[in-house]
């Protein structure tokens, strides 16, 4: 049961920050949509650069890579929330494809476009709330109902994996690289 603690404890901790990524994004964006001409799209990009690294790349990989495999495998009854939960991801990256058009459109400064990206930020950022609020009310409580010690060993073990290759990735970049930065000046 300990593995279970770690894995659950590990998404929970994951869950924080990508809120909290997401609430700082949803301060600015609510900040500049009553000034849509002041947009800086280069800040924009590189905040929701890093909310992206962190929430499609580190932690929607482990919950759609390890636990929900998991979940599908211990339970039958599991599938409409899994597709629910698939859903929004698929949802989530057509809003990001949006987000990421919006933003090379308002770098011409249009107010009209501002707006719009502003706008399409909030939705984006409202999808991923949602995700992980049916992670957290949904998912996690019924993985620890019908999830083996064995299979949470093994996702702990994928879990240690993944974040040590992160450990590596993130070793490898210059600092300004890891900020997000360095991909907005870059034209990423």
């Amino acid at each position: 049961m300990l593995t279970a603690t770690y894995v659950l404890l590990t998404l929970s901790i994951e869950q924080k920050k990508e809120r909290h990524f997401i609430s700082r994004l949803l301060q600015h964006v609510q900040s500049i949509a009553r000034k849509p001409q002041e947009i800086d799209p280069v800040f924009i990009e590189s905040q929701l650069n890093e909310l992206t690294r962190f929430a499609e790349a580190r932690h929607q990989r482990k919950v759609e890579a390890c636990l929900m495999p998991a979940v599908r495998n211990a339970s039958r009854d599991a599938g409409p929330l899994l597709a629910d939960l698939e859903s929004l991801s698929r949802l989530g990256n057509a809003m990001l494809r949006a987000v990421r058009k919006c933003l090379r459109r308002a770098m011409r400064r249009s107010a009209t476009q501002g707006k719009f990206l502003c706008r399409t930020i909030d939705l984006y950022c409202q999808n991923l709330l949602k995700r992980l609020d049916k992670e957290e009310q949904e998912l996690m409580p019924l993985a620890q109902r019908v999830i083996s010690s064995d299979e949470w060993f093994e996702i702990g073990s994928m879990f240690l994996a993944q974040d040590h290759k992160e450990e590596q990735l993130d070793a490898a970049l210059p600092l300004r690289q890891q900020s997000g930065f360095y991909q907005v000046a870059q034209g990423a």
